[in-house]
């Protein structure tokens, strides 16, 4: 699943369109020029290549250290340790093609870069980092005053969206300090919730009643979506269903007005 399709054109900073005249100038690799218009993400890919992604404003961040010492599968990260192939949003621009990892513990994005001959890992600093997609999933920075006065903010995996209607998942871990016998360590277990918006409100959602509560007009048709395709194995994808047959109903309300 991928919102970055209808992101707004960003417009290019100074330092590109100086290099696009240069590059012009000279007659070099004209088709280039035209595939900007026709792909972004391949511009911006071959853009941060040309000019090496330390000269770009996603260099913009603090190197990474590690705080915790874990031992054992009970890590602070989104689904692995390992680095995932990832793009963002970020200061405004748009890069593909990246090595990420997202630490649950203190909801920030980390990236594998590259400069020389050195390795870097790099936090992005959250307030610039606008969305970003890892493994196929995307995720949005959520900070606005609506957030702010219900204590809901950061990363927010999007589930499902359309203009009526946005299921979200926030992704979390606790930490547990844990004594052994020769060394201190720590493990992190997860704690996640989901969160629909609807009409400019958010609310906690993690069963029918909850979809009852904001839906008392769709009681019967919510109570027998459920009871027939309740999945006991994958919650998750019953939350997305039952989003989107209440959304069903919430068009066909519209359209018999």
């Amino acid at each position: 699943m991928s919102f970055f399709k209808n992101y707004p054109i960003i417009s290019l900073p100074k330092i590109k369109v100086v290099i696009l005249t240069v590059l012009a100038s000279f007659s070099w690799n004209a088709k280039l020029v035209a595939q900007v218009e026709q792909n972004d993400i391949a511009y911006y890919k071959w853009f941060d290549e040309l000019i090496g992604i330390e000269n770009t404003s996603l260099y913009n961040g603090i190197g990474a250290v590690e705080k915790y010492r874990v031992i054992n599968e009970h890590h602070k990260f989104y689904k692995t340790t390992d680095f995932l192939s990832g793009s963002i949003v970020y200061d405004g621009q748009y890069y593909s093609g990246l090595e990420m990892k997202y630490d649950l513990d203190e909801d920030v994005v980390l990236l594998n870069q590259q400069s020389g001959l050195r390795i870097v890992l790099l936090q992005l600093i959250k307030n610039k980092t606008e969305q970003f997609a890892i493994d196929n999933h995307t995720f949005i920075n959520i900070n606005d005053s609506l957030s702010r006065a219900n204590g809901i903010l950061g990363f927010h995996e999007v589930l499902l969206q359309n203009p009526r209607l946005k299921l979200l998942e926030k992704h979390t871990k606790k930490r547990f300090k844990r004594q052994g016998k020769k060394s201190l360590y720590y493990e992190f277990k997860s704690r996640n919730f989901n969160l629909l918006f609807y009409k400019d409100r958010y609310y906690t959602v993690g069963n029918r009643k909850d979809f009852i509560k904001i839906f008392p007009e769709f009681k019967k048709e919510i109570e027998a979506y459920s009871r027939k395709t309740f999945p006991k194995s994958n919650y998750r994808q019953h939350l997305i269903a039952l989003t989107k047959r209440i959304d069903e109903l919430l068009q066909q309300n519209v359209n018999g007005r």
